[in-house]
């Protein structure tokens, strides 16, 4: 007798939330999902762990009405269940909290929030009233008090909006309408504070009765809040069991197939002294900062080659906005940029990536990726003229440019003709730091480089920036994972509300303090605030 059949007879077949049985998906080239078989029951959170490309999504996208089964059926609370849209399976009970994010960029917090169910006066009219307080009581429960149900999502950062879609998705629950609700990567840039608060939601969830499938690549988040855990690999059923008695390192092999080798400790490279710095920041703030008078605080630090430099922060702290004002993505308020200790005029990424320096933005299937073309044009999209003959596109040079590429990065793929869309996250992911490797940058910005990246894929990851540093190159990442930044980085920068509040060498990384800092600017009275 497996876990679950000792569940459904302990427990008995009215806690069955949800049944799979034999569920497979094809795409061309590749078996997404083959013959899976999973039980959830009734007011448990259930863990889905798999590298990327193991089947997760698919099955995901199935439960939601967003894909079909080639074969296999489910059953949802006894009654048979064959959702043929996203809007069968809402009605039917299941909420989904994408990894992607789904707002509408020029709509209103409040009507991003309540756009399903919008609330009506009598007289049939928008009541603006109750939308206001409703969408207070969402942003509260996911943390954001001091945001406008007013503010334009199109202004928010990415950490703020992923929020947002935790609280659309439950804005269904009340009422009991929400019975299963599924969270694919929730946390992927939340601060350890946004991630406590999350977690404590769903035990609220758990405790009301609601199903909840929780989807995270950060591990330690599934033995936090997760009754069990069904392991995916290669689009098959690995394993489903509980959470107490599993060790991380078995659940990292059920994962992977295989001992992760853990990586050393990393030394702090030795720095030519007489070199100059690769970048140098002075005077910069951001036009994203409430306060961009002559007297307001500036950002002001160096970057050197051969060194990777984590710039460490809440959400909303300023990391992703100085890193788009350095690349001049966003207009800069004031201050300079600095080459080779040279002055540079950056008004654009054109001439960002005319100095030498690139940025892999935190949402790559926007900013990063052209979805519906090939994984070739998508590697030689930033280089295009060293892919050109006579002014024209060599099918030849673009096609051996990216199979150099997609083999370094090890890159999983059935043909690099294939649409990027079709791949994992983290296989998409390295085909955004092979567009800009191929350009030989001699800075590298990266904003969230693993986010939404499995546990081998991120472990490669790290190993390319270290390698690339150890070849010369400048490196400057954003993480809200602060654990990956004190195993990554030769230094690290805080910042706080906009400001550059402290900055430390590896030999002082100390998780309590750099989080001190972090908090510092939040502490004082907000008309002190930046």
């Amino acid at each position: 007798m497996d876990h679950d059949d000792t569940l459904r007879t302990g427990a008995g077949l009215a806690a069955v939330a949800l049944e799979l049985q034999g569920l497979t998906r094809r795409h061309p080239g590749v078996t997404a999902l083959d013959g899976v078989d999973l039980t959830l029951m009734r007011g448990e959170v259930h863990a889905l762990a798999g590298e990327n490309g193991a089947g997760k999504s698919s099955l995901i996208k199935i439960l939601c009405g967003a894909d079909r089964p080639d074969a296999g059926r489910m059953r949802l609370f006894g009654e048979a269940y064959a959702p043929q849209t996203p809007l069968a399976a809402m009605r039917a009970g299941i909420r989904v909290v994408h990894q992607e994010l789904h707002m509408l960029g020029e709509l209103s917090v409040a009507e991003n929030l309540l756009f399903e169910r919008l609330p009506r006066t009598r007289l049939g009219l928008l009541d603006r009233a109750a939308m206001d307080r409703r969408a207070r009581e969402l942003l509260a429960l996911v943390g954001l008090d001091e945001l406008s149900p007013a503010t334009r999502v199109g202004t928010l950062g990415m950490a703020q909006q992923q929020l947002l879609e935790i609280a659309k998705a439950l804005s269904n629950q009340r009422g009991g309408a929400a019975r299963i609700v599924i969270m694919d990567e929730p946390t992927a840039t939340l601060t350890p504070r946004e991630t406590d608060r999350l977690l404590a939601i769903i035990r609220k969830l758990r405790d009301d009765g609601v199903t909840v499938v929780f989807v995270s690549h950060h591990l330690q988040e599934l033995f936090e809040v997760c009754d069990r855990v069904t392991v995916l690999r290669n689009g098959r059923h690995v394993a489903t069991q509980p959470m107490a008695g599993t060790s991380t390192g078995e659940l990292v092999r059920l994962m992977v197939g295989r001992e992760l080798v853990e990586r050393p400790a990393r030394v702090a490279p030795l720095l030519d002294a007489g070199r100059p710095a690769a970048l140098r920041v002075e005077g910069l703030r951001h036009a994203g900062r409430r306060d961009t008078s002559s007297t307001a605080p500036t950002i002001d630090f160096s970057l050197h080659y051969g060194e990777i430099v984590g710039l460490a922060g809440l959400v909303g702290s300023g990391r992703t906005e100085t890193l788009r004002a350095i690349f001049g993505a966003d207009r800069a308020a004031a201050g300079r940029i600095l080459r080779d200790e040279q002055p540079v005029r950056i008004a654009s990424p054109r001439d960002a990536l005319a100095h030498g320096i690139c940025l892999v933005t935190e949402n790559r299937k926007e900013e990063g990726l052209v979805l519906d073309l090939p994984i070739r044009a998508n590697l030689s999209l930033a280089r295009l003229g060293a892919v050109s003959r006579g002014g024209l596109l060599s099918a030849e040079a673009e096609n051996a440019a990216a199979r150099r590429m997609a083999g370094e990065l090890q890159i999983r793929l059935a043909s690099i003709a294939q649409p990027v869309r079709q791949l994992s996250g983290g296989n998409q992911q390295k085909v955004v730091l092979g567009k800009w490797l191929l350009r030989d940058p001699k800075v590298l910005l990266l904003d969230e480089p693993t986010r939404g990246v499995d546990v081998g894929a991120k472990a490669e990851i790290h190993a390319l920036l270290e390698r690339m540093a150890a070849q010369g190159m400048a490196v400057l990442v954003v993480s809200s994972d602060l654990r990956e930044l004190i195993g990554l980085c030769d230094r690290m920068l805080v910042m706080s509300r906009g400001v550059l509040v402290g900055e430390l060498p590896r030999a002082q990384f100390d998780e309590e303090a750099i989080l001190a800092m972090a908090y510092r600017e939040y502490l004082v009275r907000p008309q002190q605030a930046a």
